[in-house]
């Protein structure tokens, strides 16, 4: 049966001995005077949460582009040189004598649904995307079809020296709506892993059980003076053992938990305690 805390103490962090898929495991630090036992989450974790709220920082400076900016691209060509260039830059476009045509590329996804794109096909067969984002919006789609249509007259006409011809992107509805649930979400799940980024720690000295809790923005102290504990108690338990303090007469505070593989090292610990601390050890059955 699991019993309260005290009235006058918050319900302190549980260590795990073995650790857990978030946390690390318990480490026990012995000085002089002074035994620590700590656990944190693991760094993995602490690194996948920075991450993700470099991603949500940033995600508003994403939203206002997709809700108040466009992108333009613009595509030439000129038969004197040969040489075409998209948005001023010929490195990677494919050169005149080599491209055979220009069309619609088409794609689904379940995020976009149904989307498309600018692709100029070389006379081998090969594709070379125009577009740096594809369109989903009717006019936008319609936009990149003009300048399809414009790109291969331009290619079937030989008489007509130079292109200069340029589509613009627009996001539509349903993306604005959905970079916002985007950014609702990242925020929602940044609280959740903020609120699971925790250490704690319990130092144990002559005079004091102090508690100490961080989290990922706030930090908990509690002391509880040694007069105030009446025995350490190694408790078992249906899936392994559980080491807690009787605090004042009948309340008891689990500092620590372990399982069946680790059992007798919790058992030990809770030995070493009650030596520390000059109070007797009870064995308690589950």
């Amino acid at each position: 049966m699991t019993t309260a805390p005290p009235r006058d103490l918050v319900a302190p962090v549980r260590l795990a001995y073995e650790g857990t898929l978030l946390k690390s495991r318990m480490k026990i630090h012995r000085k002089e005077r002074t035994i620590v036992l700590s656990q944190k989450t693991r760094l993995w974790f602490r690194a996948a949460v920075c991450l993700w709220a470099t991603i949500v920082v940033m995600t508003p400076f994403m939203i206002y582009s997709e809700w108040f900016l466009s992108t333009t691209t613009r595509f030439t060509c000129d038969r004197g040189t040969g040489i075409c260039s998209v948005d001023g830059r010929s490195g990677n476009v494919p050169r005149l004598a080599d491209i055979g045509r220009a069309e619609m590329d088409r794609d689904f996804n379940r995020r976009d649904g149904v989307n498309w794109g600018v692709n100029l096909v070389t006379r081998d067969g090969k594709k070379y995307a125009l577009d740096e984002q594809r369109a989903i919006d009717d006019r936008v789609v319609a936009d990149y079809r003009t300048s399809v249509k414009a790109i291969n007259a331009y290619l079937a006409n030989p008489a007509q020296s130079s292109l200069d011809t340029s589509f613009t992107y627009r996001a539509s509805l349903g993306e604005k709506i959905q970079s916002l649930v985007y950014f609702v979400f990242g925020v929602f799940s940044l609280l959740i892993a903020c609120a699971l980024w925790t250490s704690a720690a319990y130092i144990v000295d002559g005079e004091r059980v102090t508690v100490v809790t961080r989290w990922m923005f706030q930090r908990t102290t509690q002391e509880i003076a040694v007069s105030r504990i009446r025995r350490v108690v190694d408790r078992q338990e249906s899936d392994g053992r559980s080491l807690q303090l009787q605090v004042d007469d009948a309340e008891r505070i689990t500092i620590a938990t372990a399982g069946r593989a680790r059992m007798l090292e919790l058992g030990a610990l809770a030995a070493e305690l009650a030596i520390f601390l000059g109070k007797p050890l009870q064995s308690a059955p589950s």
